[in-house]
């Protein structure tokens, strides 16, 4: 049997900055999957109990292993789609952050710990996160589980005053055009240059990544999400690319297929915005 489940934070101060957690889990013997997940600029920290997980360029597998006791996940804004392969049993937390939120849990720069192209290994909470877990997976209610979760991010919780991304970001997720890295630097009163370094130390991308992404996310989203079941050529009028040729481009860069056989294959998980395609 296969359990996956989204919980909203249960305290309100915690959702500009967790977006959702989910609980994924599987005790059979029997179960290997292999899925794709795709580029967001939601973030998120992944916990796996029993789990070995090991990367490669564009992929990772986790295998169970009693002998290690968690496995810390952290996967930021990527410019492309990845696969992983699962094997049960598992029990996998993930923590989804908002677009800026994992920067208010940590006292250092993204950068300075979670920068590596392939290793997504992240341990930067050491001990207390071990603590953590050891108390989560003694609780078998989720509600529970999610209380722990918040209280642990709430003694974390620090102010991010990084106003000229805060701005930036706030442009491009309102903007109704396609806008450019120029556009969006003129408007916090920065070069291109000073913008992209702000990026790189605190979301580990350049902004014509984040861009790109955002694009793709909200073309996803208002499908998947919203139902519109429009023509792909609305699709891309809606969400600021040129016309269909370049929308369907932009998501075969970003999710490996067109977008028709995307749509058909995807699925969705829960009921927060976690879409995965699965293949044998």
């Amino acid at each position: 049997m296969e359990e996956f489940v989204t919980r909203k934070p249960k305290n309100p101060f915690l959702h500009d900055t967790i977006s959702y957690y989910y609980f994924h889990t599987s005790a059979s013997d029997l179960l290997h999957k292999k899925y794709i997940y795709y580029p967001n600029f939601k973030n998120a920290f992944t916990i796996y109990k029993n789990s070995k997980v090991v990367y490669s360029e564009n992929n990772s597998i986790s295998t169970p292993d009693k002998n290690v006791d968690f496995s810390f996940l952290y996967s930021g804004v990527q410019k492309q789609f990845r696969t992983a392969e699962i094997i049960a049993p598992f029990d996998k937390i993930g923590i989804v952050f908002q677009e800026l939120g994992i920067n208010h849990f940590i006292e250092v720069s993204l950068s300075q710990i979670a920068n590596d192209p392939i290793d997504k290994s992240f341990d930067y909470y050491g001990e207390e996160m071990i603590r953590l877990c050891d108390a989560i997976y003694a609780e078998k209610s989720i509600d529970t589980k999610v209380e722990l979760l918040d209280s642990f991010f709430l003694k974390k919780y620090r102010a991010f005053d990084e106003d000229r991304l805060k701005k930036s970001i706030q442009q491009i997720l309102s903007s109704t055009q396609k806008i450019q890295v120029k556009e969006v630097a003129q408007a916090c009163d920065v070069s291109e240059k000073t913008l992209s370094r702000i990026y790189k130390k605190h979301l580990c991308c350049t902004p014509k990544d984040y861009i790109d992404v955002v694009q793709f996310r909200k073309a996803l989203n208002d499908y998947l999400l919203f139902k519109k079941n429009s023509s792909l050529t609305e699709l891309a009028i809606n969400n600021t690319y040129y016309d269909q040729a370049q929308f369907i481009k932009h998501f075969k860069k970003l999710t490996g297929v067109n977008p028709k056989r995307f749509f058909k294959d995807v699925q969705h998980l829960g009921y927060e915005d976690t879409f995965w395609t699965f293949s044998s």
